[in-house]
């Protein structure tokens, strides 16, 4: 065997040695931004306008996903809605109106509590112009701690599909 052709094998081998030896981009990105904002589980509770509660969902959220848990998307039903005037962005407010299928709605949220641990968030939505009446929401926010094992940010469950993963660690 020549000599380059030996150097050319070592250099490949050795290569192959250091691109196994290093995470991959993601999981070196991801370890990361943990240290910097580990992700957190939030607990959720959907409020009857009765103050009983209705569902339950867990959700793994890092401190951008956890922002957007005060904010409107802009949907009617599920669809995207333009928005014509705002956001009005306030301390414990968020309004905006927007116009989808050839109405136009008034939107607004409004909190109550620490939004870092433990917050009520209350979405209305008022389509204008009459015809029909305003929807309510209330949800309310807790931090329970670290997020489960496995779980990434974004990742959510039910209470019973939490139940029986938290169990089963």
């Amino acid at each position: 065997m020549t000599s380059p052709r030996r150097w050319l094998l070592l250099s490949f081998a050795l290569a192959l040695a250091a691109c196994q030896a290093r995470p991959d981009t993601e999981a070196r990105f991801l370890a990361r931004q943990q240290a910097v904002d580990p992700p957190r589980l939030w607990r959720m509770d959907a409020l009857a306008q009765d103050g009983r509660k209705g569902g339950v969902r867990f959700v793994c959220a890092d401190t951008p996903l956890r922002q957007t848990f005060t904010r409107l998307a802009g949907e009617v039903e599920g669809v995207p809605c333009r928005v014509t005037a705002g956001p009005v962005v306030k301390r414990g407010f968020f309004a905006l109106r927007c116009e989808e299928g050839g109405r136009t709605y008034a939107m607004a949220s409004q909190t109550a509590g620490d939004p870092e641990r433990d917050f009520t968030l209350i979405v209305s939505v008022t389509p204008l112009g009459g015809g029909v009446g305003p929807a309510r929401a209330v949800r309310r926010f807790r931090r329970l701690g670290a997020c489960p094992r496995g779980w990434r940010v974004g990742d959510q469950a039910d209470a019973v599909a939490s139940a029986i993963r938290l169990r089963s660690q």
